[in-house]
């Protein structure tokens, strides 16, 4: 929307910007899914997290570089690569989550090499299809809105490994950082794996 005005403002702020603050931590859940017959997502969860998590949404420009040509001119930037990255501050500890970290198997224990009760966990020595998540996504909530704001990163994989600090009177929270893919069948592509759900605003007033 254009405003046309004969002083100019002091401040960005407007009747509007209490609508648009992206409020608290939010959510992360995987294989984030919506069904049009039903009207319902699917997902699956990922736990609960403690201090917040990172999302960083980056194109990697290069610039042509033309002979008598000092500054970038526009149209002179190039996308050469682009980057999508959660970091994950998990304070709930799942068998799947660690298995994500590790690119892991898990077993039964036989009540012989280990007792019953107890999933045995064991990292693998190469990353298969199934260790790529279909894709991780942030659901967080936008204050104008009663629809959530949703930030899909496809195809990630957890590229941080597990690093786990105990100590008293504290709980474990573990950072896990994701990585988005391309799918192996579009690899020429250097277009972001990433899809953003913004909510619309009212007519008039986005």
């Amino acid at each position: 929307m254009v405003t046309t005005s004969e002083t100019l403002p002091k401040s960005g702020y407007t009747a509007d910007t209490p609508k648009r603050y992206l409020l608290n931590a939010g959510a992360l859940v995987r294989n984030l899914t919506w069904d049009s017959s039903v009207l319902k997502w699917s997902y699956d969860e990922f736990g609960a997290t403690s201090g917040g998590s990172k999302l960083t949404l980056k194109n990697n420009l290069r610039q042509v570089e033309v002979d008598g040509v000092f500054t970038t001119p526009v149209g002179g930037d190039m996308i050469e690569s682009s980057e999508g990255t959660f970091e994950i501050n998990v304070i709930e500890h799942t068998r799947d989550n660690i298995k994500m970290s590790l690119f892991a198997n898990s077993k039964d224990s036989s009540g012989t090499d280990f007792p019953d009760g107890y999933d045995v966990i064991t990292p693998k020595q190469k990353i298969d299809a199934t260790d790529y998540i279909q894709n991780l996504a942030y659901i967080g909530t936008i204050s104008g809105s009663d629809k959530p704001i949703i930030i899909i990163m496809a195809n990630a994989i957890c590229t941080s490994g597990l690093e786990i600090e105990v100590k008293d009177k504290s709980e474990a929270v573990v950072t896990l950082t994701f990585d988005a893919r391309t799918p192996a069948g579009d690899i020429s592509t250097t277009s972001l794996p990433v899809t953003i759900l913004f909510p619309k605003e009212p007519e008039g007033e986005a």
